[in-house]
């Protein structure tokens, strides 16, 4: 029988799950090439995205996506890049607590002030214990998908200039995903100092 509540032991959870787990690492820390690939994925899909939207519907059909918004456009461009960067780890969240043990308390949302690098802040959910690998990518993609690239390719379709500008920001704040995605993908199942683990 399982425990109640937040009081399931990290022993009961593995006996529970098989397979490959994967734990993400709380620090975040990335080697030269994790950080170029967290820069570089996501500016060239940005970029593939931007020019197959000019060259589909112009560049001047995407320079009116702040008319959309109304009056205050270029004002409420800024609410909706943060709605972006809140949305994006509101569905880490949900993908985790969903995939995970399926609760809200398996997620933890952590905010550092001056963590290094060029960063003066980094807010990072990720889930609290251990979690299937497969599930654990799915959760670090889905943002990428639902936020970035899914209105990327509505943009893509219809032409709608405001789909664009969110798949954009959704596809440029997935570069830490990316990375985390890539160390995962290629940790070995015995390497502990990639916190990947099975049982």
């Amino acid at each position: 029988m399982a425990p109640d509540g937040p009081d399931r032991s990290l022993k009961w959870t593995r006996g529970q799950l098989d397979g490959m787990y994967a734990d993400p690492d709380p620090e975040c820390e990335d080697d030269a090439v994790g950080t170029a690939r967290a820069v570089a994925v996501p500016v060239a899909t940005a970029a593939v995205a931007f020019a197959a939207y000019a060259g589909l519907h112009g560049l001047d059909s995407y320079l009116g996506y702040v008319d959309l918004l109304g009056p205050n456009g270029e004002w409420l461009q800024f609410l909706a890049l943060a709605g972006a960067v809140a949305a994006h780890g509101a569905v880490h969240a949900v993908a985790y607590a969903a995939l995970g043990a399926g609760a809200w308390y398996d997620v933890t949302l952590a905010v550092e002030v001056r963590p290094g690098g060029f960063e003066t802040v980094r807010a990072t959910v990720r889930p609290t214990g251990p979690i299937r690998r497969s599930a654990y990518l799915t959760g670090l993609a889905a943002p990428g998908v639902l936020l970035g690239l899914a209105p990327a390719a509505w943009a893509l379709a219809t032409g709608n200039p405001l789909a664009l500008f969110v798949g954009l920001v959704g596809v440029l704040v997935s570069g830490s995903d990316v990375s985390e995605t890539a160390r995962v993908l290629g940790a070995r199942d015995a390497a502990t100092d990639r916190e990947v683990v099975s049982t």
